[in-house]
């Protein structure tokens, strides 16, 4: 949850809510998004493009306490109709204000190259928004840089924010916010896998994990599944180890997506979705995500990039081999 403070004076605003709620409803319920009318180019107001969009948000509301498997044709359908508004109504603040619900609703869908493209494109109207409109642009594309493992730039996000909102920036932690970061060493964890057996972070200790968090429900997963799996094939081994941390909501839908798709590291599963152990003692947000723990337990890597990944695994592999004399 985020803090924001109250709107300036001499603004227009929208219709606005105590910002201490849970993310989604901010999202799609209670956003009081406002402008600056007294900057030149201002930009002008739609009733229609209003009642438009009014619409949309309430729907939008009402999609976010669906399943995310449930929701996800409806916020394609969202995400078409405030396309409409934007190509219908520019220079608008409603078509401004449209294209951060975009943003907003496919880091939610986890497409976020498409959000950081919507945000970017408000943050062009520096002068028609007040900060309080940009503290919540700001916000979300942090979150959107971070789900693709872009963290410095995420850091010069939440700098730029922090001058803004400290409250909102003080929400991400003191160094990222809300994340592991790289180069911290990567908290030790008992449980088991899925099939009873124990496991910990500790009993790899000198070995390269990689660690996958996901779930059978989310379709980004399993659209980057098979890219994991290559992944596997290519730098499993006596030094690289691969667990998985799902996110599931029944063991039986982990159990048959493993054995469908012939999966062969362990799986944890945590069967409580954002609340599960796992997730919080790795503060995970979004998925899927990838952390990558070099042989020292300290993570060097966080993101979703194959050709990243690959990267990093391949020179700690290189890296122990020199320090072995190999």
């Amino acid at each position: 949850m985020i803090v924001i403070n109250s709107l300036h004076k001499g603004k227009i605003s929208m219709k606005r809510e105590n910002f201490l709620i849970p993310i989604v409803v901010i999202l799609f319920v209670s956003l009081g998004l406002t402008f600056n009318n007294n900057a030149m180019g201002a930009l002008r107001q739609d009733a229609d493009a209003a009642s438009e969009l009014s619409t949309i948000r309430k729907n939008l509301g009402v999609y976010s306490k669906m399943k995310p498997e449930d929701a996800k044709g409806f916020y394609e359908e969202a995400l078409n109709e405030l396309q409409v508004i934007i190509d219908m109504f520019a220079g608008t603040e409603e078509a401004l204000e449209a294209s951060f619900y975009i943003g907003a609703t496919n880091n939610l869908l986890g497409s976020f190259n498409e959000a950081i493209a919507y945000f970017d494109d408000v943050l062009s109207f520096q002068n028609q928004i007040d900060e309080n409109f940009k503290a919540r642009v700001l916000y979300f594309k942090a979150q959107a840089l971070i789900g693709i493992g872009n963290i410095d730039d995420a850091k010069d996000v939440i700098a730029e924010l922090r001058l803004i909102e400290p409250g909102a920036a003080n929400a991400f932690g003191k160094d990222l916010g809300g994340t592991m970061r790289v180069g911290a060493s990567a908290p030790d964890f008992h449980t088991e896998d899925f099939k009873g057996n124990p496991i910990s972070l500790s009993q790899f200790e000198g070995k390269i994990i990689v660690m996958h968090f996901w779930a059978t429900w989310n379709d980004h997963c399993l659209e980057t599944l098979p890219e994991i799996k290559e992944l596997y094939r290519k730098l499993k081994g006596p030094d690289v180890k691969f667990i998985g941390i799902s996110r599931d909501d029944q063991i039986d839908d982990l159990k048959g997506v493993v054995l469908q798709k012939n999966i062969e590291w362990p799986q944890i599963f945590e069967g409580m979705r954002y609340k599960g152990m796992m997730s919080k003692l790795y503060d995970v947000r979004k998925i899927p995500i990838t952390f990558v723990v070099d042989q020292q337990g300290k993570v060097q890597y966080i993101g979703v990039s194959k050709d990243k990944i690959a990267q990093v695994v391949t020179a700690l592999i290189v890296r122990g081999e020199k320090k072995s004399g190999y």
